[in-house]
């Protein structure tokens, strides 16, 4: 049986509206982005999507005579089937298992530099800003820094990038190489707010002995910040919580201490209630917190299961290793 890669994954449409990577007046007639075809002998769905990840742009750089009057035609293919193709790569890569997503992009930039050494910039421009939007962007709902790193050991390693060029990857490199998933957190300090109204200061690694530890940077005052304060508490979590497995940090890391100090009450009693005295975590160098709120999901050791993942990701994690 054959999978064709529209039929088989129809998430196109659940991304956000992008901006297309160029307009102009059609002169000729670009193709729509080409297919791929899983082979018969393929039927289980996993393999599936880890030979489209792997094989998905093979067609693309093999256009012959690409349409080159149209600027808004991306390597011969039509804007809009390009824009639409890398929606679902996009979905593709966030299925695909991790040595599947390396080859993948691996092998796409490595193409993308070729044709910008030859003259045609265009798709490695728009694959950048791209990956960008989708893996990168805190607000994106698949936002995944692991996907987001081997695009950018590809964009560093393209000869056809300046250093000029590469100077912001390079600073993004840096904030998604730290606290990677399955590498040990970094510790830190923090000042507990405690029931009494007194402070206690205390370390992540030598204070927090959970058998998960939930860190939840975020602002007492932040409307998506609220948001996920609901949708924990109207979650299983707050069993694991009461049974002592899972410690809840909430961590703020700005200077407002009014305002942290009296929203207390928002928080359930469980949880750790902490500000960060020496404004450390919020330069980014220990965490790279680009935006609030911000979860990072540890193990007893406190090795990173997740990072920087969204709530229900969260939940769904606890849900499927059947730990709630």
């Amino acid at each position: 049986m054959e999978y064709r890669v529209f039929k088989m994954i129809c998430l196109v449409a659940a991304l956000a509206q992008v901006q297309g990577c160029g307009s102009g007046r059609q002169e000729c007639a670009p193709v729509q982005f080409p297919q791929v075809d899983v082979p018969s002998y393929i039927n289980d769905r996993e393999q599936a999507v880890n030979y489209m990840s792997r094989k998905y742009w093979d067609k693309f750089f093999a256009v012959e005579n690409p349409c080159t009057s149209d600027s808004s035609a991306v390597h011969g293919v039509d804007s809009l089937s390009f824009e639409e193709a890398f929606s679902l790569y996009a979905r593709l890569l966030t299925m695909a298992d991790a040595k599947s997503v390396a080859a993948s992009e691996k092998k796409l930039f490595a193409n993308l530099d070729s044709l910008a050494l030859l003259g045609d910039r265009k798709p490695l421009l728009c694959i950048m800003e791209r990956m960008e939007h989708y893996f990168y962007n805190p607000v994106s709902p698949l936002l995944d820094e692991e996907i987001y790193l081997q695009a950018l050991n590809g964009i560093l390693a393209a000869r056809s990038l300046n250093e000029t060029d590469k100077m912001q990857y390079e600073y993004q490199h840096r904030i998604c190489s730290m606290n990677r998933m399955g590498t040990p957190a970094a510790d830190f300090k923090f000042r507990q707010l405690l029931p009494s109204g007194r402070y206690s200061d205390k370390t992540l690694y030598m204070d927090v002995k959970g058998e998960y530890t939930l860190l939840f940077f975020n602002n007492p005052d932040c409307g998506s910040c609220a948001e996920i304060l609901q949708a924990m508490k109207d979650s299983p979590i707050g069993a694991l919580v009461q049974e002592g497995r899972l410690e809840v940090l909430a961590m703020y890391i700005d200077e407002d201490l009014a305002a942290w100090y009296r929203n207390r009450d928002k928080y359930p009693a469980g949880w750790i209630y902490a500000h960060d005295p020496e404004m450390i975590l919020r330069d980014n160098n220990i965490y790279g917190l680009r935006a609030i709120p911000s979860l990072y999901l540890l193990d007893k050791e406190k090795r990173v299961i997740l990072k920087d993942a969204p709530v229900d990701k969260v939940i769904s994690w606890f849900l499927q290793n059947r730990v709630i």
